[in-house]
């Protein structure tokens, strides 16, 4: 789940402290216009994006999209545009070494993007 926030620090109140979501990262980078947090409710991982040239707002935070894993992006992409739906190409994601692919129609207008995570590391 993605969510969009005018208010990184109240956000980072709500979801963390309020509700008690463990916070995993927060990461803002010039690059991509965005500060990032991720917090992890049991396997669900909530993604709150905010967009660093509007600057700090009062308005309310809001869904901004779904994010579904894959374990390959090639092959979920083939599925999907054989069954008919428009998928954009497989691209690399932000995190390095996973990919992702948006789902264009079939999402009832809900943003969706799939997501391939990077293979494990060895230890």
């Amino acid at each position: 789940m993605v969510i969009r926030t005018p208010d990184p620090e109240r956000a980072t109140a709500l979801y963390g402290a309020r509700l008690g979501l463990d916070m995993r990262l927060d990461r803002a980078n010039p690059a991509w216009g965005a500060r990032l947090l991720f917090f992890r409710c049991g396997d669900l991982i909530v993604e709150v994006a905010h967009d660093l040239a509007a600057g700090v707002g009062s308005g309310p935070d809001r869904l901004w999209g779904l994010s579904w894993r894959v374990p390959d992006a090639e092959a979920a992409r083939a599925r999907l545009q054989s069954a008919g739906l428009d998928v954009s190409d497989v691209r690399p994601g932000r995190k390095p070494g996973t990919h992702v692919l948006t789902l264009r129609d079939g999402t009832c207008g809900v943003p969706t993007l799939l997501l391939q995570p990077s293979p494990a590391r060895d230890h």
